[in-house]
């Protein structure tokens, strides 16, 4: 079985100013793209798909921040990063497609494990996605179906909360 990890983005400059930060995500699993520009982040996320982006604020030829709307509800999470005296602040911006911009920022130290829970999350549902295909199941006739539950399947509420209790069980188990 082929095995999918998490695909990411990551925008600056040059692609050397994001080797550390490629190397953490590829001993993570993870597969890294690199755009130097707002139009090149663009054209690679229409052409290919993304879980995660990672990217400054701005760039010499302009903001960064219209990514923002542009994958907002896309399933994507963004995270961009600020320039500091010493170092950077991360911010969140969309988890899983959905804004949470505004968030506490977070330090260098604190953003690894941010990143950590987002890959992990990124897996999980990719991983579930799977999981869903595999479980393919004949048809059925009107007259001869019968309720998810009684098929040994989730409620159509249970599948978010069955998600967040695997989840949590995974935390755990680290």
């Amino acid at each position: 079985m082929e095995t999918r990890w998490a695909k990411v983005l990551l925008v600056g400059e040059t692609p050397q100013g994001s080797l550390y930060l490629a190397k953490l995500l590829q001993e993570r699993g993870c597969e890294c793209e690199f755009a130097g520009s707002y139009q090149e982040a663009c054209s690679l996320l229409r052409a290919q798909d993304f879980d995660l982006v990672l990217s400054p604020m701005r760039l010499r030829d302009g903001s960064l921040f219209p990514l923002l709307g542009l994958l907002d509800g896309s399933g994507i999470t963004l995270f961009y990063s600020h320039a500091v005296e010493e170092g950077c602040w991360w911010l969140p911006a969309l988890r899983q497609g959905q804004k949470c911009f505004g968030s506490s920022a977070l330090r260098p130290s604190k953003f690894v494990a941010a990143l950590d829970d987002a890959i992990e999350e990124i897996c999980f549902r990719v991983a579930k996605k799977k999981q869903i295909r595999r479980s393919v199941t004949p048809p059925l006739s009107c007259s001869h179906a019968t309720p998810p539950s009684s098929r040994g399947g989730l409620s159509h509420a249970e599948p978010k909360r069955a998600e967040v209790l695997e989840l949590l069980r995974l935390k755990a188990a680290r």
